[in-house]
């Protein structure tokens, strides 16, 4: 079983047509659920895909599609959106639409985001997961152990140095009596 792609430069690189890219870019949407940082959802947006409008047919949407979702993602997030998603090789010359009927391109045409207009993308609705949160990133299990074992060896020395102390004023006391 292969691993999530861990960055939309993943996607581009394992997607060989139009399907295999939308599997690849619903298992991205899946890491994205996991990302609790803005530094890793920055890491994942960085790098730039590959160019996909000469690896298939539906490529120019693909590369669009990526360029939108980086962006949409990093202004969400409070980002810069990378550079890469500003590139014209990524703005379709013509509008294209996630729905066919009528109604829902006129959904379309209202409810999507910017970053997604401005590339000649409609669709009526987002899916991106983003569930960030305020304060520091998640710690490893490594770094977890020496922050644990740090504060023991301090609190050890402190209550050593109670200890020593409180011996002190004893035999001081003793020594007065």
């Amino acid at each position: 079983m292969s691993q999530r792609p861990q960055s939309l430069a993943e996607v581009a690189q394992r997607g060989t047509d139009l399907r295999s890219f939308g599997w690849e870019f619903q298992d991205w949407l899946h890491t994205v659920r996991a990302i609790r940082s803005r530094t890793t959802l920055q890491r994942t947006l960085a790098e730039e895909p590959a160019i996909l409008a000469k690896k298939f047919p539906e490529g120019r949407i693909s590369d669009a599609w990526l360029a939108a979702y980086a962006e949409h993602a990093a202004t969400l997030a409070g980002l810069e959106a990378p550079k890469w998603a500003s590139s014209t090789k990524r703005i379709l010359s013509e509008p294209w639409f996630s729905v066919e009927a009528p109604a829902e391109r006129a959904l379309a045409l209202r409810d999507s985001p910017a970053a997604f207009k401005k590339r000649n993308l409609f669709t009526p609705k987002i899916d991106l997961p983003l569930r960030l949160c305020a304060g520091r990133p998640p710690k490893t299990a490594e770094e977890k152990k020496r922050t644990n074992a740090e504060r023991q060896r301090r609190f050890r020395n402190r209550r050593a140095l109670e200890l020593e102390m409180h011996r002190h004023v004893g035999k001081m006391i003793m020594a007065e009596e």
